[in-house]
């Protein structure tokens, strides 16, 4: 099947009827043949262009985007930048990037990709077939890191639950507190028992008895 999949090409149902898409590129002749070539992948792109870092910063702040497609050389930073931003945004971390990198570029996608980049492709040689494949390639595989995260959080989750449920029983409370008094005198020695001044601690294990709820933050 793995086989099959690499053939066939990512599941073109992965991506949203709408793309909402941003693209970074300092280059208005190189915006302005993206966006020709994304009408020509056959998808619904709601493309919005910005030309440096700061305007990208500012878009990433406002609105979440689906993908964002960004441009390696910059005239301050370069795509790296961009992507550990990205990463760091609140509204767009976990959004499908595409790293677009010139020709030789080879070193550079390779760290684009380590840093979570979702792929990458050269500029000079990039066709709409190619842009289509790429685009759909990163949504999906974006959607599957964040149905990873999802499903990870529930089941913390769900052990949380069940912990908290433990513990609410007296039985296992009751363990609770004598491994912890047993534990408790392997590690400190019976030395801070012995000085006259313990009923601080005396109150603190006291208090494990008590019939409060065990809370998990």
């Amino acid at each position: 099947m793995a086989l099959l999949a690499e053939i066939i090409g990512p599941d073109e149902r992965a991506h949203p009827s709408i793309i909402r898409t941003l693209l970074l590129d300092d280059s208005s002749f190189d915006r302005a043949r993206i966006r020709r070539m994304s009408g020509n992948t056959d998808l619904m792109v709601d493309l919005t262009e910005v030309c440096d870092i700061m305007q990208m910063k500012a878009a990433v702040a406002t609105r979440t985007f689906d993908l964002i497609l960004i441009d390696y050389r910059l005239p301050e930073g370069d795509g790296l930048d961009v992507l550990a931003h990205i990463k760091q945004s609140e509204l767009n971390s976990d959004a499908a990037t595409i790293m677009i990198t010139g020709q030789g570029d080879m070193q550079t996608a390779v760290t684009a990709m380590r840093s979570g980049c979702h792929d990458f492709l050269t500029k000079d040689a990039m066709t709409a077939d190619q842009l289509r494949f790429a685009m759909v390639g990163a949504m999906q595989t974006a959607q599957e890191h964040r149905d990873l995260v999802a499903q990870s959080a529930h089941q913390r989750e769900v052990i949380r639950q069940g912990l908290t449920a433990a513990l609410m029983d007296d039985e296992v409370q009751g363990t609770v507190v004598s491994l912890f008094k047993n534990e408790f005198s392997k590690v400190m020695g019976q030395s801070i028992f012995a000085n006259q001044d313990h009923k601080a601690l005396e109150a603190l294990l006291a208090t494990l008895d008590d019939d409060d709820e065990f809370i998990f933050n």
